[in-house]
């Protein structure tokens, strides 16, 4: 028993020398990936898995019931989620071939996910995945999807003239399933192994040829998150600026999901910060000096959260509210100030200078 623990304690020792031994942003790369963008991709293959294989049980039904049809909205839901964790992430495999696009079709300002599968479900060629593939990215993904499910179509869906409607949404499930397994496959460590490029930078890296190029796309990936959550899904549909409010702007008005997932936005950007329980960008803070402000970011992102979850209700029905209108403001000014520490303070901290894009907007 001593021999054995003797053994066991020699293990850890090594390897936490060996962590030890590893520069900071070494470490920052090899624990953000592990822990935070591995993690959030397994989940999304997995809940896009399970979409689809209970959409297509739901669709060999003679008869499907309304209690079919919310159980298969659940499975909706957290495939959506599992998108949502990974929405931010805005360098790899997401690049190639609009791999986005193809799950999520947003803002719909003229209301083409509607128009478009309706001439899709009603048109002369037969309702397949390569026939979908072969349409607009609009009617391919998640999107399309909550249509189906939780607009005019849904009632037909358990309806004797539901056919091709179930055909549409077996084909779009199938096809949400391939995006997700193209996307994990492409950062898994057994795939293509995009995850070794960005944790492997170097001189003859062409994506990161230095350090401060893989953590600052993991910075912009962060900053791209924290504005479209304030700009796209809180200021232009909410009105929040002066505008005029338009809740069929939200995320997902259909399903009223779009507070949830807000949500779930702000948790994954602070796992990509903190990489967990790993050393992220926080613990980089720390080790150049910067604990005040690795801290203030992790309580700015807790406030953010604590705000998002205290609204009442949908932000569809609900975001007018008296009630809500101060968890509302302190979510936003949040944001703001999260955006100026990633923009600004933290790329300065860490001597990193920001794409273009990241630098765009207030």
């Amino acid at each position: 028993m001593t021999h054995t623990f003797s053994r066991v304690s020699l293990s850890l020792a090594f390897c936490f020398l060996a962590a030890c031994g590893k520069a900071p942003e070494q470490q920052l790369l090899d624990a953000t990936g592990s822990e935070a963008i591995l993690p959030l991709h397994e989940k999304f293959l997995a809940e896009s898995l399970s979409l689809s294989q209970n959409t297509s049980a739901f669709c060999a039904q003679n008869s499907r019931s309304a209690e079919d049809l919310a159980a298969l909205r659940d499975r909706w839901v957290a495939a959506m989620n599992g998108w949502e964790g990974i929405q931010s992430i805005q360098f790899g495999p997401v690049t190639d071939d609009n791999q986005a696009w193809k799950v999520q079709f947003w803002p719909d300002r003229k209301n083409l996910i509607a128009r478009k599968t309706e001439q899709f479900v009603i048109g002369d060629e037969a309702i397949t995945l390569p026939a979908l593939q072969d349409s607009s990215v609009v009617i391919q993904g998640l999107s399309a999807m909550e249509y189906l499910l939780y607009d005019k179509p849904a009632a037909k869906l358990i309806g004797p003239d539901g056919q091709g409607y179930c055909d549409h949404l077996n084909a779009a499930a199938s096809n949400l399933q391939q995006v997700a397994d193209f996307l994990h496959e492409g950062w898994h460590p057994s795939g293509k192994n995009y995850l070794g490029t960005w944790q492997s930078p170097g001189p003859d890296n062409l994506d990161y040829p230095d350090e401060n190029a893989a953590i600052g796309a993991l910075i912009e990936t962060i900053v791209y998150g924290l504005e479209r959550i304030k700009r796209d899904k809180l200021q232009r549909p909410l009105g929040l600026e002066g505008g005029q409010a338009n809740t069929f702007l939200l995320e997902w008005w259909r399903s009223q999901q779009s507070r949830e997932a807000i949500l779930i936005n702000l948790h994954s950007l602070q796992l990509l910060y903190s990489a967990g329980n790993g050393a992220g960008l926080n613990e980089l803070l720390q080790a150049r000096g910067a604990t005040e402000l690795s801290d203030t970011v992790t309580t700015q992102f807790d406030r953010a959260i604590s705000a998002i979850a205290s609204l009442e209700g949908s932000l569809e029905q609900n975001h007018a509210k008296a009630a809500n209108a101060e968890s509302l403001e302190t979510l936003y000014a949040t944001l703001t100030d999260l955006l100026a520490a990633f923009k600004r303070e933290i790329p300065s901290t860490l001597g990193i200078t920001l794409g273009f894009n990241a630098n765009d907007g207030d």
